[in-house]
This record gives C-alpha cells, sequence and structure tokens, in this order.
C-alpha cells in the first residue's frame, strides 16, 4: 500500500473473459477495535504458513520483495507452485512500470458457470524495498491463496467465473493493476460484477473500515471540518477532489453486503468511512463495483502517519501479523464472493 501523510488533515495518494493521480483523502479517525479471536481454522494456519514462505523468500535475498528484484521472482514463483499444486493454471502478465522495470501481474482462474461475468479478487504481492512486506502485503496474498485452495477443491462452479489477481509494482505506482484494467475492454469491464481489494489485511488490533460505497464520507468530512473551525475555502477544494472520484452505482451494493457481515457478527466498524484509493482500487474506481476492507492501527511517527506497525519498515515481518485479522479478512471475503454469487 502507498500513501504519504499531508498537513495532518488529509492524505495524499501518490475476454469472454479469456484474459489473453493523486487524490486528496481524509485522515480516518476511528477507535481501535480488537478482533475477536476465533478458532485457528486449517485455512488460518495455511496463511500463516504462506507467511512464513514470504518471509524466508525476502530473508534469502536482500531483505525484501520488490518489483524486479530477486525476492519479487521468488515470491511470484511460489505464487505459481501454489496454483500448480491447486491443479490450476496461473497466467503471467508482463509490463513495465514508470521505472522501467519489469513487473509480473499473475491472474488464477477459477471457472464459473457463466464465463460472460466475472468477479476479481486483487492483492500486490510485492514490498517496498525497505522490508519484506509481510503484512503490506503478503497478508492479502495469503488470503487469496487460501480462496485459492478452497475453490479448486469445490466440485460445484460458482455462479460467476472467479479470477485471483495477483498485483506486482503497487508500491511503485500502482503499476500491475493499472496496466490491467487498460487492458480490458468495454464489454469485458461491464462484465466485471466486482472488483474486491485485500490489502494490509494482518494488522494487529486494527481499527476496521469499508470502503465508502454511498459515497456518504464527503458529507462527514465538511461536518470535521467545519466542526474543527477550519475557514470553507482552504477545505473545499479536498471536498471537490473527493466528489469528483469516479463512482460506479452498484459500489453500494457491496459496501452494504460487507456491512451485513459485521452486524451480523456483533462486530463494530466505523460507520462513515472513506473511499480508498491509496491501492489497487484505485484503477478499477468507476469502471466496476469496488470495496475493499481496510485494516489499519495508525499511529503519528513524527510528523509523519504511520498507517500499522512497521509500515514500510525492516521490521513487517511474520511477527507484526495477528492470525485473528487473517482470519476476519478471509471470511468477509468468503461473505462477499458468496453474496455475489446468489
Amino acid at each position: 500500500m502507498k500513501m504519504k501523510y499531508l498537513l495532518g488533515s488529509c492524505v495524499l495518494i501518490s475476454c469472454g473473459f479469456a484474459l489473453s493521480g493523486c487524490t486528496a483523502m481524509q485522515k480516518p479517525v476511528v477507535s481501535s477495535v480488537a478482533v475477536q479471536p476465533s478458532q485457528i481454522s486449517l485455512d488460518s494456519t495455511k496463511m500463516m504458513a504462506h507467511l512464513d514462505a514470504f518471509q524466508k523468500i525476502a530473508t534469502s535475498n536482500g531483505g525484501n520483495r520488490a518489483v524486479g528484484t530477486a525476492g519479487g521472482l521468488a515470491s511470484a514463483q511460489y505464487i505459481l507452485e501454489q496454483a500448480k499444486k491447486a491443479g490450476l493454471h496461473a497466467q503471467m502478465l508482463p509490463f513495465e512500470n514508470r521505472e522501467k522495470t519489469v513487473g509480473q501481474n499473475i491472474v488464477i482462474e477459477i471457472e464459473g458457470q457463466s464465463k460472460d461475468t466475472a468477479v476479481i479478487v486483487g492483492a500486490h504481492y510485492d514490498s517496498v524495498k525497505m522490508g519484506p512486506g509481510i503484512n503490506d502485503n503478503a497478508s492479502g496474498v495469503a488470503v487469496l491463496l487460501a480462496l485459492l485452495q478452497d475453490y479448486a477443491k469445490q466440485k460445484v462452479k460458482p455462479k460467476h467465473t472467479l479470477y485471483l489477481a495477483f498485483w506486482d509494482s503497487e508500491e511503485v505506482g500502482i503499476a500491475g493493476s493499472q496496466t490491467f484494467v487498460k487492458s480490458l475492454s468495454e464489454k469485458q469491464l461491464q462484465g466485471i460484477q466486482a472488483y474486491i481489494n485485500v490489502d494490509m489485511v494482518g494488522t494487529k488490533n486494527p481499527n476496521i473500515m469499508i470502503a465508502d460505497g454511498d459515497h456518504s464520507s464527503i458529507a462527514e468530512m465538511a461536518a470535521q471540518f467545519k466542526a474543527n473551525g477550519l475557514i470553507q475555502s482552504d477545505y473545499q477544494p479536498i471536498l471537490d477532489s473527493m466528489s469528483q472520484l469516479p463512482k460506479h452505482p452498484q459500489d453500494a451494493a457491496l459496501e452494504q453486503s460487507m456491512r451485513q457481515y459485521f452486524k451480523t457478527n456483533n462486530i463494530q466498524i466505523k460507520d462513515d468511512v472513506t473511499t480508498l484509493t491509496a491501492s489497487d482500487t484505485l484503477p478499477f474506481l468507476g469502471k466496476v463495483p469496488v470495496t475493499s476492507l481496510i485494516l489499519f492501527n495508525e499511529q503519528m511517527k513524527g510528523d509523519e502517519l504511520e498507517f500499522a506497525p512497521c509500515y514500510h519498515k525492516a521490521c513487517d515481518t511474520i511477527d507484526s501479523v495477528d492470525v485473528n485479522s487473517l482470519n476476519l479478512a478471509l471470511n468477509v471475503i468468503q461473505h462477499l464472493l458468496s453474496d455475489l454469487n446468489k
């Protein structure tokens, strides 16, 4: 996940279906919500094993898994090996990012009853060069690998064809997902029922936030600025920028589905949430229905906002990950997929 902190008030965010900018954003203000311990499932054990594998890859390759590095290439190879073990075909889609580094997106298809409609679940597998990136974002990759293994065993095909997308070079220009979206035709985009993004979902003691599908956060942001005594001319450009973010009519339905999961399971979340433009959701906004689960535990480090302990640092190791947060993320994504396939 790629972010910068700015001025204490906002964040500046730097086919069938056969697959052959900067925006101002409100700083989230929420109370930390403890994820309740859950029974350690087989999926949880496997997800932690995947994280251990990515940790060893980083340790053996200069401490990181960045795009174009030996650690990044080894991470891609590990994902390919998991697909092969599950009996699924993985497609490699190379591209070049803004630094002229070659990255590799990996897309795995779970055939559905319909080949004309699709759901995409995505997570970036590259890290920053400063660290191994186990929470950011081997955690999201582990969730996708758990989905891969579960769906490979199912005898009944899902209603929509499911694509599990492992993006490269998110940390450098959100390049992998941007390139992928640009390659899709209008017909392919119209067939996508949802893009679900999974990024930084291993955070301990997280604030649980969900993407703003009904776009209600702009009004809350305006009220917050006013309550803080800011002059409207100072904050209106931020509101204008937010209101111009691309929207899709079905974003709200995805938000409602996710909200229902937390209500049913008596888990408190932040009611007024902000659209996330800092990760691989960005290229999909307005083109297809989009949602994402956000697990942050924000702390100020000097004049910078750290979105989780050891964010973009060498200490973002497996020790920074909570298995209960991982399990929660997997359960939420499974709930969304179940709703979409009804």
